[in-house]
């Protein structure tokens, strides 16, 4: 008996190598984050056309698609942009911004819709994707610190998942150079912060600031992305702290997932990799297991 158990421990040993080694092993994956697109129409048409030449697997949006939720004339003109993108057969998955909100005319569920999308929890405002290795939450920030069956969802979700690489998208974010905006960024990490700590997530993407920032805190990689078109802010570098990087331009994001690591690339509308500010590098490494 006692042998039967030791060759059914190895065995079970010997299979979790050979998992362990397939997550590591797995083909690159490429993928592009993006956001805050609503008011420059020929910024974001520009970075369209880039993103096309890297020829991702997915894209993520950050929010504020459009600048009023509840004019369709404005979502028409979006998708107009986004054309190229779609006749690709490239999946386009955006987390809900502040300007999306519809006011009851139902303009966001029918973009989830025309993305085809199809969310698993039933709802277009949050829901997770998966591929490969990476499983991805993308988050509704416009209602998450009062909605706690999306805290409950989320811990779920994110909390059973298997997958090596973790990541949320959402829009408003956790950690800000805005001065105006410290208030509401530390409501968002007073209510997720511990919570993407406790799922080990690998990164966090979100928009609504319109430049880029790049910061690690307690281990996750919180990475804002919105310059897709909106106008762009300033930012204070003195709210930085060491290590940080920003920069305030029209930009989008490539991430490259290859077995347990994954690095980004800031990537301006011209397809040129940008110089960033602050002690950071570009490329960066998001997270590496």
């Amino acid at each position: 008996m006692k042998r039967r158990q030791i060759l059914w421990t190895l065995l079970f040993v010997f299979a979790s190598l050979v998992c362990w080694l397939a997550q590591g092993s797995e083909e690159k994956l490429t993928f592009v984050v993006y956001g805050d697109t609503r008011t420059n129409h020929d910024v974001h048409r520009a970075i369209v056309t880039q993103i096309l030449k890297v020829k991702p697997a997915f894209i993520l949006c950050t929010g504020d698609l459009v600048s009023r939720g509840s004019a369709p004339e404005q979502w028409e003109t979006f998708f107009e942009i986004i054309k190229p993108i779609l006749d690709a057969k490239i999946s386009y998955i955006p987390a809900k911004g502040n300007h999306d909100v519809d006011s009851g005319t139902g303009l966001w569920t029918k973009a989830i819709e025309r993305l085809n999308l199809n969310p698993n929890t039933n709802n277009p405002n949050y829901f997770s994707v998966r591929f490969n290795n990476v499983h991805i939450a993308v988050l509704d920030s416009t209602s998450v610190l009062e909605d706690e069956g999306q805290i409950q969802w989320l811990e779920r979700e994110m909390g059973v998942s298997k997958s090596l690489h973790k990541f949320v998208v959402l829009h408003h974010p956790l950690f800000t150079l805005i001065g105006r905006r410290a208030e509401g960024a530390e409501r968002f990490r007073q209510r997720l912060q511990h919570l993407f700590n406790r799922l080990k997530i690998c990164a966090v993407f979100a928009g609504h600031d319109h430049h880029f920032y790049l910061t690690k805190r307690e281990g996750i990689t919180y990475i804002t992305t919105g310059g897709g078109g909106a106008p762009l802010y300033d930012l204070d570098p003195n709210r930085a702290q060491e290590g940080d990087s920003f920069l305030k331009a029209y930009h989008f994001i490539v991430v490259e997932v290859e077995g347990r690591n994954v690095k980004a690339t800031v990537v301006g509308m011209e397809g040129e990799k940008l110089k960033l500010e602050g002690k950071g590098e570009n490329p960066f490494i998001v997270c590496s297991h």
